[in-house]
């Protein structure tokens, strides 16, 4: 028989990071990741293993089930409560990143409060859509930017807004669908903020800073009298980021939005009352590539399809780098994940979107860097190359996850 695992965790209580795993508890039956099957599941085993119903067996039982609640209680406060946040249009590497978020979910291992959208292509809140409806989430909150933002100069020599498979995956999977269909994307942040316990949310922000500058900015109103600084203050325990080349350098996120990253850094610090940021940089997810199966199907596989579309089997996972750790943190189960800096501070000129990262003043922003090989990394996400990896398991909705 196979013994079902409560992970118990805990969470970040100082900036510097540490392992959310704790020794599994083994359990006489199988649980099913996220469901509310335990306590029935404790419950039959104990009464057919007492079925002489002596006083001795009920003292038992009671005690047990006694155990059973406080277990699932630690088991729902180590979930992970995550926003994430992504361009979604010019690189197609989300097609990859989505699935494996809604399995995490499926695990029991994070609960998606929202997906946010913060490109100004029309049809990247729709994206989102479509994985949540693939992975069985139809009523994920999904905020769409409703800005023309970013629009300087970089983000227009970049086409950062534009998109060669968008259209198509849209067209094939949710037809007619667009932004226009979807709430702002502040107005998502800012409900999906508004009711959480303090310092319970993680922020994973991959691409453009558009919809949490705008975050920041925003006033109270009738969702919550705070402020947007006052309720990420209040909600958010840590900001992961995917951007920069560290200690100096320029790269594509940054410098399609350079602006509001110098705005989002400028501001988002301990100084400023912020919690922590962890900077998840371009050299960490170069080489660590994931694709769907290669017999998956493009009629019915939107990763795969959308990689079609984009003539490539696999993406580097830079994106999903920056969730991992939000979801994990520095190791899990044994696997040491990252490595983190001194705190420090991040600077993103506001021209030219080239960032420098130096420790001699704390303003709370870390850098994160791979403590294992990409090849770990790879075989956790990849489905095109291996077996075992998340990518793997193309009928993931519902289903059991793979191997890890």
């Amino acid at each position: 028989m196979l013994l079902g695992q409560i992970r118990l965790g805990a969470m970040y209580s100082t900036p510097a990071p540490r392992s959310r795993l704790a020794k599994p508890i083994p359990v006489p039956f199988k649980l099913k990741s996220g469901s509310r099957h335990f306590e029935l599941r404790a419950a039959s085993f104990l009464l057919d293993w007492f079925s002489g119903g002596s006083m001795r067996a009920w003292i038992c039982l009671f005690a047990v089930m006694m155990f059973v609640a406080p277990c699932n209680a630690r088991q729902a406060w180590a979930q992970q409560r995550i926003i994430y946040d992504d361009d979604c249009s010019n690189d197609v590497d989300c097609v990859a990143t989505l699935p494996i978020l809604y399995q995490f979910a499926d695990r029991g291992e994070i609960r998606i409060l929202a997906m946010v959208a913060d490109s100004a292509n029309p049809l990247s809140a729709p994206v989102l859509r479509i994985f949540a409806n693939y992975a069985g989430h139809p009523q994920s909150p999904i905020g769409a930017n409703l800005t023309d933002e970013p629009a300087n100069a970089l983000c227009v020599k970049n086409r950062c807004n534009q998109s060669k498979w968008t259209e198509g995956l849209v067209q094939r999977f949710d037809s007619g669908d667009t932004r226009t269909h979807y709430p702002d994307c502040v107005a998502v942040y800012r409900k999906a903020l508004a009711d959480q316990p303090k310092h319970s949310v993680s922020i994973v922000e991959t691409g453009f800073a558009t919809c949490l500058v705008r975050l920041l900015a925003s006033p109270p109103d009738t969702t919550s009298r705070l402020s947007g600084a006052a309720l990420v203050k209040r909600a958010v325990k840590l900001l992961s980021v995917m951007g920069g080349r560290y200690p100096t350098g320029i790269e594509w996120n940054f410098q399609c939005d350079a602006s509001e990253f110098n705005a989002l850094f400028s501001k988002w610090t301990r100084q400023n009352g912020f919690p922590p940021v962890y900077l998840n940089g371009f050299a960490n997810g170069e080489h660590v590539l994931a694709g769907a199966p290669a017999a998956a199907s493009s009629t019915t596989n939107p990763t795969f399809y959308g990689m079609q579309l984009e003539g490539t089997a696999q993406r580097p996972m830079w994106d999903m780098l920056s969730a991992l750790f939000a979801v994990r943190g520095l190791n899990y189960a044994g696997t040491n994940y990252f490595k983190v800096s001194r705190p420090g501070t991040v600077a993103v000129d506001a021209e030219t979107g080239a960032d420098t990262w130096s420790d001699a003043n704390d303003s709370g922003h870390y850098v994160l860097t791979n403590a294992s090989p990409d090849e770990t990394f790879s075989a956790l996400f990849d489905g095109y190359t291996h077996a075992t990896g998340f990518l793997a398991n193309t009928g993931f909705a519902g289903s059991d996850s793979p191997q890890e």
